[in-house]
């Protein structure tokens, strides 16, 4: 004989106070969820804002360095540029920038000549000698050699030069080339010869009209007696 047992709950809520506590409880959830739901909301807003701020402060950063900063290459094209302008510079300085004073070579030239020797005219050339030419400006030319005055030595001629050309007149041939023989044996004249000797009739009687061609390097420092140098910059730097 089997046993059967029974169980019975028994609610004694009336069914209407029942309702109510279900849907209270149901209202609380809801508004636990929309909470939660809104502090979501709040959070990923903050977020993102803050985020949008912080890219919109790179990008202005950016904006700004890329507007404001310069180029590498607008750089490298100013130093070129600026390099240039200084070669240009340089070179039009050696060009006009010489170790012996105008001044000094004319009261020197004049200073040499004999009592009966007078000047006409006098031209200095400042000449150089480019790379792979000579002096002559010929390509793959040598050097000229001359001699120096002193003993007929033979030195190269220097890559800067100035050409003397000088005329003027002398009572006979003695004054002439005694002029020639002074001038070859101051420095700083080399190369001295005598391109043009003939003779002029006057009313007076008869006259050597001559030409003297020398030659100044450049390319040296020059000491006037008593160890000053000429001027301070020099090329070479040799005295």
């Amino acid at each position: 004989m089997s046993t059967v047992s029974a169980e019975f709950i028994v609610d004694f809520l009336p069914r209407d106070v029942r309702r109510r506590g279900v849907l209270a409880t149901s209202r609380r959830r809801s508004m636990l969820l929309l909470g939660l739901l809104g502090a979501m909301v709040v959070g990923v807003a903050c977020h993102s804002w803050n985020r949008f701020h912080e890219a919109e402060a790179r990008r202005g950063v950016s904006l700004a360095l890329t507007t404001n900063a310069t180029k590498v290459d607008d750089v490298i094209d100013r130093l070129a540029g600026e390099q240039r302008e200084l070669h240009r510079y340089l070179s039009v300085y050696d060009r006009l920038a010489l170790p012996v004073e105008q001044s000094d070579i004319v009261a020197t030239i004049t200073n040499l000549m004999p009592d009966r020797t007078s000047l006409s005219m006098l031209r200095m050339e400042v000449k150089e000698s480019t790379a792979g030419k000579g002096p002559e400006g010929a390509a793959g030319a040598k050097p000229v050699a001359a001699p120096s005055g002193a003993g007929n030595v033979r030195t190269p001629a220097p890559s800067r030069w100035m050409e003397i050309t000088i005329r003027g007149y002398a009572q006979d041939n003695a004054d002439l080339y005694e002029f020639e023989r002074k001038l070859a044996n101051t420095k700083p004249f080399a190369a001295v010869t005598v391109s043009e000797n003939k003779p002029t009739d006057i009313a007076r009687g008869r006259i050597q009209e001559f030409a003297v061609n020398c030659r100044i390097d450049l390319d040296v420092q020059y000491v006037r007696p008593g160890g000053s140098p000429v001027v301070s910059i020099a090329k070479g730097g040799a005295q």
